[in-house]
Formats: structure tokens, C-alpha cells, sequence
């Protein structure tokens, strides 16, 4: 069986105060669009022989066993996003100030792939490996949602700055500027982290039926 969660984090967007533009102008001057960069963290599973079955069975609940509760697995998956854009701000010589976004750093991690076999059954053991194959194919769902949302997210991040136009703000709101282009870039992101959750739930509930549990019994005598 296969447990996930995501939590994503609207980072306050960081200020840089420019000089002066020698210009007048009444909107603000248009610019090239931000750079986004989106880093990626995605690493091996931790596969551990450590827990008892009744240990298992409290992190997972009773779904993650066969239907006979004769063997235990569990994958947990645990994934962060966070998004920060840096805004610039000049003042123009009619006194003007104008925002633009500079640049926008996103962070897309796994921070949890956990996988556990029961340590009632030993290594080299048929059903220690059935039990461990049956949990590879949920970090095999994990790592490939994971990496088709690190495409979307560089995709939808890249799509928005380059909609974004430089814009006149007041000098009291520079901060709440900050912020809500930080909250603007979260809510980019939203759809393709949505998607990583329904996709990796779809998947995961796919093999976790009791006929597949049945089918990993079945292939072993020594339960």
C-alpha cells in the first residue's frame, strides 16, 4: 500500500530597491520576461526491514495487507513544492515606482520515500520479495508523477512570467506587491501539483485491491 502527501509553501517574494530610471513615463516600461528556474530533489527509496507488521499496520491502516493479514508493506511518499519570485522596484523621474519581477526560484522535493517491508519476513525470503516487489511499483508510481510535475510546474511557472508586465505600485505597498505575485506563481502551480495528487491517488489505488494482494499471496507458500 502507498501513502502520500504534498504541501506547498508561498514564500515571500524578495525586494530589490533599483535606482532611479532617467525616463518619464506615465505606465511603466515593459521588460524582458523573468527567469524562472524550478530545482528538482528526487531521491532513492529507504528501504527499511525494521517494523513489525502491527507496527506497519498503525502507519498504514489495514488496507495496505492481504486480505488473509498474512504479510506487510508500506511506501510513504512525502512531497514539497515552494515558490518564491524576487521583484525589482525603480523609481521613475516622475516619481513613478515600478515593480517588475526579476526572477522566480521554485523547489520541487521529495522529502519522503519510504518503503517497509515487515521484518517478520527475511530478507531473500519469497515473500519479502513479493512484498517488496508489490511496494517498488508504488515508488515507481511515486518517482514518475513526480517528474512528469516537475515538467508541468517549469511549464506553468514559464507560461505565467511571461504574461507578467511590469506595474506602478505605492511605496507603502511594495511588500503586499511582494507577496501577492509569491501567492500569483502558487496558484500557477496549483494545477499541476492538483494533478500529482489525483494521478499518484488513482495509481496507487489501482494495485491496492484485494486481488492483487491475493495475487502476491498466491505467489508464495511460506507465509
Amino acid at each position: 500500500m502507498a501513502q502520500h502527501s504534498i504541501s506547498a509553501v508561498v514564500l515571500g517574494g524578495a525586494l530589490i530597491l533599483a535606482t532611479m530610471v532617467p525616463a518619464v513615463a506615465a505606465t511603466c516600461p515593459g521588460a524582458d520576461p523573468p527567469k524562472v528556474r524550478v530545482v528538482s530533489d528526487l531521491p532513492p527509496p529507504n528501504i527499511r526491514h525494521a517494523l513489525t507488521r502491527p507496527r506497519i499496520g498503525a502507519l498504514g491502516g489495514n488496507g495496505h495487507m492481504t486480505s488473509d493479514r498474512r504479510h506487510a508493506g508500506l511506501t510513504q511518499a512525502k512531497t514539497h513544492f515552494t515558490v518564491r519570485p524576487t521583484l525589482a522596484f525603480a523609481k521613475l523621474s516622475d516619481g513613478t515606482i515600478c515593480a517588475k519581477v526579476r526572477d522566480v526560484e521554485a523547489k520541487w522535493e521529495m522529502t519522503m520515500l519510504q518503503v517497509d517491508v515487515a521484518v517478520e519476513y527475511g530478507k531473500g525470503s519469497c515473500p519479502y520479495t513479493e512484498i517488496l516487489r508489490h511496494e517498488n511499483e508504488h515508488v515507481s508510481i511515486a518517482q514518475r508523477n513526480f517528474r512528469e510535475a516537475e515538467q508541468s510546474l517549469k511549464r506553468d511557472l514559464t507560461a505565467l512570467a511571461a504574461r507578467v508586465r511590469p506595474f506602478a505600485v505605492s511605496r507603502n505597498d511594495m511588500q503586499r506587491a511582494a507577496k501577492e505575485m509569491a501567492e500569483r506563481f502558487m496558484a500557477a502551480a496549483e494545477p499541476a501539483l492538483e494533478k500529482y495528487r489525483r494521478d499518484t491517488r488513482r495509481a496507487n489505488a489501482a494495485i491496492d485491491t484485494p486481488e492483487s494482494y491475493r495475487a502476491v499471496s498466491a505467489r508464495c507458500k511460506d507465509w
